[in-house]
């Protein structure tokens, strides 16, 4: 709010120039020499008044030399009709009964100015009746929710089992505080929900107020932060304050690390005394009030590394509850939740949906769920189908489908080359998620895609299911050559090539995967400046060349395996391209019938039947 109080100041000097250049106008108006009648009467007979006014009992006029005069009529003087007689023009004033128009002219630029002076302290101190804005700087900002406590409860949270236990005791001990207190157990003072954006951090804080019947206190942590030294721990104080008139209750902090940020040395954001006055006070606040008081601060962020040690530390914030991205089974959750106020279709199997969908968050499936019925609305459709949501789901993670774009036949048949490179690698390398469908339609960045759908998430890779991945990576480019020669391989593989050289290094130097580099993990240090964006290895120029090397290797043997299976299935591909250019789109059913047309026993199934056996996901029915 700098700009606030610089604004300000220019407001009240321009104010003082209006006013000082009004007085020196109405000083000069008044500058007039007050002149005998005679003396008038002699100027005007040798011709040096011209024309005067008459207003108020007064003459007012100036001089061929420019001296302004003035004089006063005496009652019954017939000074006017000789001025006439001597040829001098004589103006007559209307006589105003009114001072408002003097007045406004001479006061109005202060009025004006002290209009805009008080709206802009209103702006700056923020909500509050117009009485008491400008004195409620120190007002905290949360809104206290006490009979309209937010209708979200823990059945609208899914996907996070373990933390909604963890979120339960604290509503248990809000309610029955005897419960816990007898076996001299105190509760958490704070708890901390940290973990990637859109996980439910803020919903399961909602959820919290749905289901304890107790007072609600919900602020921001950007509410604290004030151009105004003090503003901000004035504000912490209050917080605290209404909290214990309204006890027992809960505070919940949104985006604490806007105020909460790491002091010290090692702060590269720069210092702040606002902030750190601020948080000095949440310090002392969060230390000084009693567990029995029954007040519990909940805060959420998605950046817990950069939040001051002394926040983090027990008797402050005592527990801090991980939320992570949800896996099969809580996406499948999630995506039930969401379908509940939707017509889908009887062919959308969600289970289906919610293996297709690997590392989205909840804010991400709900905004599939409502892309596949604005889609299925916009074709005029009554239910959502299955199709609509894959198409939802290819808009998310590809963009839109750009088909204004024209592709030649040749560079077309190319594409689909590449992209039925990668579908036989998913299909005939142990250990690979399976095919799911294969496309040469243009979405986003991406010319084509080959998507694969992985039967359950993996949270641990050995070495050959990374390398079976490596496999699946470089079936593009291993198709271009195998069918156009070295000299007809595309740029359409930078990214796969990208991707299959990290995993590469990953494994040399990260996950000890190579005999020959051993065991060891390889430092990298990033550099806190220039955005982060440069990263340097510490070790031994001999050991660089090692892993060089070693990557090399792993690089150059799996192009060569990926190279001869694309060529012992050639005529089965050449087959199924034919069919790709015709369709653009074939899902995984019809790609392995027309290669086992063509004698390829594939080893990995399409495992869609698999998804009806599996019993895993009925648990949540």
């Amino acid at each position: 709010m700098q700009w606030v109080k610089n604004l300000s100041i220019w407001i009240l000097l321009l104010g003082f120039m209006v006013l000082a250049f009004n007085l020196f106008e109405n000083g000069k108006k008044n500058s007039s020499v007050r002149t005998p009648i005679n003396t008038v009467l002699e100027l005007a007979e040798q011709g040096k008044l011209k024309e005067v006014k008459v207003k108020d009992n007064l003459i007012v006029g100036t001089t061929t030399e420019g001296q302004k005069i003035e004089t006063g009529i005496p009652p019954g003087s017939d000074v006017v009709n000789k001025l006439i007689e001597k040829g001098v023009k004589v103006e007559v004033a209307v006589q105003e009964n009114s001072w408002l128009v003097p007045f406004l002219v001479s006061w109005l630029p202060i009025l004006l100015f002290i209009g805009i002076w008080i709206y802009m302290m209103r702006q700056v101190s923020g909500g509050g009746n117009p009485t008491s804005r400008a004195f409620s700087f120190g007002k905290s900002r949360a809104k206290v929710y006490i009979d309209e406590k937010p209708k979200v409860t823990l059945s609208n949270v899914a996907g996070m089992e373990e933390v909604k236990e963890e979120v339960k005791e604290i509503i248990e001990y809000l309610k029955d505080p005897v419960k816990f207190q007898r076996l001299g157990g105190r509760p958490p003072k704070g708890v901390l929900l940290y973990g990637e954006p859109g996980v439910g951090k803020t919903l399961l804080a909602k959820a919290i107020a749905g289901e304890a019947h107790v007072p609600f206190i919900s602020v921001s942590g950007s509410d604290f932060v004030e151009m105004f030294v003090g503003v901000g721990a004035a504000r912490v104080r209050d917080l605290f304050d209404t909290a214990k008139k309204h006890a027992p209750c809960i505070i919940f902090i949104d985006e604490i690390d806007a105020v909460g940020r790491s002091r010290g040395a090692l702060n590269l954001g720069g210092g702040h005394d606002e902030r750190e006055q601020t948080l000095n006070q949440l310090l002392v606040e969060m230390d000084g009030f009693d567990t029995s008081e029954g007040i519990i601060v909940i805060a959420a962020t998605n950046r817990p590394d950069i939040l001051d040690p002394a926040l983090l530390r027990p008797g402050r914030f005592d527990r801090q509850i991980y939320i992570p991205r949800p896996d099969v089974r809580g996406r499948f959750e999630i995506l039930r939740v969401h379908a509940k106020d939707k017509k889908l279709s009887p062919n959308v199997d969600l289970e289906i949906v919610a293996r297709a969908t690997p590392g989205f968050t909840g804010a991400d499936l709900e905004n599939v769920m409502n892309e596949s019925a604005l889609l299925a609305a916009r074709k005029g459709k009554e239910a959502i189908e299955m199709e609509d949501i894959e198409e939802a789901i290819d808009r998310i993670t590809m963009g839109l489908e750009r088909k204004g774009m024209v592709i030649s036949p040749k560079e077309k048949e190319k594409i689909a080359y590449h992209e039925m490179g990668h579908a036989i690698m998913s299909l005939m390398v142990p250990g690979s998620d399976p095919l799911h469908k294969v496309s040469i339609i243009p979405r986003g960045m991406a010319l084509g895609v080959t998507q694969q759908l992985p039967i359950d998430d993996k949270h641990m890779y050995d070495r050959q299911d990374l390398y079976s991945r490596i496999l699946s990576l470089l079936g593009g480019r291993a198709a271009e050559e195998v069918f156009y020669g070295k000299e007809g391989i595309t740029t359409g593989a930078e990214n796969d090539l990208q991707r299959a050289t990290e995993l590469a290094y990953r494994m040399v130097s990260m996950w000890g995967m190579s005999d020959r580099v051993g065991p060891i993990a390889v430092r990298r240090t990033v550099n806190p400046f220039l955005g982060g964006m440069t990263t340097s290895v510490d070790i031994s120029e001999e050991l660089r060349r090692e892993i060089d090397e070693e990557v090399r290797e792993i690089l150059t043997r799996a192009y060569e395996d990926t190279k001869s299976i694309v060529l012992e299935h050639s005529e089965a591909i050449r087959a199924v391209v034919k069919r790709l250019l015709e369709k653009e789109t074939m899902s995984c059913e019809e790609v392995v019938e027309i290669l086992k047309l063509h004698g390829v026993e594939v080893r990995n199934e399409c495992k869609k039947e698999e998804f009806k056996k599996e019993k895993k996901l009925e648990k949540v029915q």
